[in-house]
């Protein structure tokens, strides 16, 4: 039988079409709860939206997550699952699309993601990010964490979404009574907790060493490494710990009882008289409840963020802030901030009444000794003073939070400040803003409406050549890589990252860390804002 020219080019066409689609998917992996199949990309297979707990709805609304239930046959695992339930996104300050979730948000969200060299022939160093987002907001699909560029340097990297806002941190009596733990509120810890548990058991099959597993996360995620250093529920399941922006940050946990108070105003507010009530409404219902603002704290600049984490005794046993506890956990860290972190308003502009104002207000009985170390006699020293003293506080918190650590541990700790600016049309507003090493951690420059250097891939090569490094051993040196000294180093000083690589001062001047020592000292609270 002669087939006509047309015929055979279309079995043709269709025979190349199932060639290239056998050529992108990456082989089945078995997980505990069934095998999936995800996606090549280039020397990386993909894993999206694996399922690591059952959906969080109905009566599993504020409960600890439960395993997720098996399945039959073969999982795609090629598109990222749904996000958490959050607002809409929407573009601030310097955050373009590529910081930003990308729709639909919904409860059943409790899916993670793995990027895995496509030849693996030994075990890997396993890498678990958790997203930020001051615990309202953020998903693994971000794009920023996108984990295919440190993959293919021989990582297996791992994200999760985990329940956010009132979703994943109500606390309320009659929840911590119905807790076998007798705790409540802390359910977005409990499912990164479930998730890492999720990894101990599946990520050989992936690739990677159970036995060398490092949690990271910036911002509310190194919020959450701080947590998981502190908790009973974590212990044995990492080895490693990295906290970008960061630790020592002045975001203390709410104490179990102030959390549940929270939770009492939340039920008025929304017009209920049980939780069981709550757990019959929608999802969109519950997340339109409005609480009243949280109070002013005139003493302290850190943020009220009214569902985060709580110290409930069990799934956070200590107040992480407080760097003298030993950890549950006592592993090496590495942790530090960006040189720019002021916020989402960019570099700050101000005159000398003005800084002379907010530093009576927030500093008290130590503003004098303050103001006669930060110049404001002009609006221009007053802004250089400002921007200045708002780095000075969060380097000097991260200085005196260490000293405490490494006295507390035998485990070593690694300091950092990053001082490369992002390039866009703004970078002389927001600098080395906060999130803006994310990028150069995952190798990612390739996002839309920035143009990206020589320089900016040569950063992104240093910062992903010492963590991957601190990956497999716990310390970040290497060949080719000025020495990283574990803290603390001598004059009040960390490593340089970005453009200044190498020990550097934390703060503007020794005297002024002095008196911010001193301060401290006194009681007076240091923050990242």
């Amino acid at each position: 039988m002669k087939l006509k020219a047309s015929s055979f080019s279309a079995i043709t066409l269709a025979a190349v079409t199932q060639l290239a689609i056998a050529a992108s998917m990456a082989p089945p992996a078995i997980t505990t709860e069934g095998s999936v199949r995800g996606k090549r990309e280039g020397s990386v297979d993909a894993y999206l939206g694996i399922p690591y707990a059952r959906p969080p709805i109905g009566n599993l609304r504020w409960r600890s997550p439960e395993r997720a239930e098996p399945w039959k046959g073969v999982r795609d695992a090629t598109r990222f699952g749904t996000n958490c339930y959050q607002a809409a996104p929407a573009r601030f300050g310097p955050f373009t699309t590529e910081f930003l979730i990308s729709l639909p948000v919904t409860e059943d969200c409790l899916y993670l993601n793995a990027w895995t060299p496509a030849e693996r022939t030994k075990s890997l160093p396993v890498f678990v990010w958790i997203h930020g987002g001051g615990f309202g907001s953020g998903s693994g699909s971000v794009p920023i964490y996108d984990g295919a560029s440190l993959a293919s340097r021989g990582v297996v990297v791992i994200n999760m979404n985990y329940r956010l806002g009132v979703f994943g941190f109500l606390a309320h009596p009659e929840l911590t009574k119905e807790s076998a733990e007798h705790s409540s509120g802390n359910y977005g810890l409990q499912d990164i907790i479930a998730a890492l548990k999720w990894v101990r058991s599946n990520v050989a099959h992936f690739g990677g060493d159970p036995a060398r597993v490092t949690i990271a996360g910036q911002s509310a995620g190194a919020a959450a490494v701080n947590d998981l250093l502190m908790s009973a529920e974590a212990k044995g399941l990492f080895q490693y710990a990295i906290a970008q922006s960061g630790s020592g940050m002045g975001l203390a946990p709410k104490k179990l009882s102030d959390a549940e108070a929270v939770g009492v105003a939340f039920i008025k507010a929304a017009g209920a008289s049980a939780i069981a009530d709550l757990r019959k409404m929608s999802a969109e219902a519950v997340f339109n409840v409005k609480l009243p603002p949280p109070a002013e704290n005139s003493g302290n600049p850190a943020p009220r963020i009214s569902f985060a984490p709580n110290i409930d005794g069990s799934v956070l046993v200590a107040n992480p802030e407080r760097g003298q506890l030993l950890p549950q956990s006592n592993v090496p860290l590495l942790t530090g901030f960006n040189a720019d972190e002021t916020g989402l308003d960019g570099i700050k502009k101000t005159t000398g009444p003005e800084f002379e104002a907010y530093m009576r207000r927030l500093y008290g009985a130590f503003a004098a000794r303050f103001l006669t170390l930060y110049p404001h006699a002009t609006n221009a020293e007053a802004s250089k003073s400002m921007n200045e003293l708002i780095r000075d506080r969060y380097m000097a918190g991260l200085l005196l939070w260490t000293e405490e650590r490494v006295m507390a541990t035998d485990e070593p700790v690694y300091t950092y400040l990053f001082d490369h600016p992002y390039p866009g049309p703004e970078v002389d507003q927001y600098g080395t803003f906060h999130t803006a090493e994310v990028p150069y951690v995952f190798g990612v420059l390739q996002q839309s409406g920035r143009v990206f250097s020589k320089a900016d891939q040569q950063v992104s090569d240093q910062l992903q050549r010492y963590w991957t490094n601190f990956l497999s051993s716990g310390n970040p040196n290497g060949p080719g890589l000025k020495l990283w000294s574990k803290a603390p180093l001598p004059e009040a000083k960390v490593m340089g990252l970005g453009d200044k690589v190498g020990p550097r001062l934390a703060i503007s001047s020794l005297q002024r860390m002095m008196v911010f020592r001193e301060y401290s000292g006194h009681g007076g609270k240091l923050s990242l804002f």
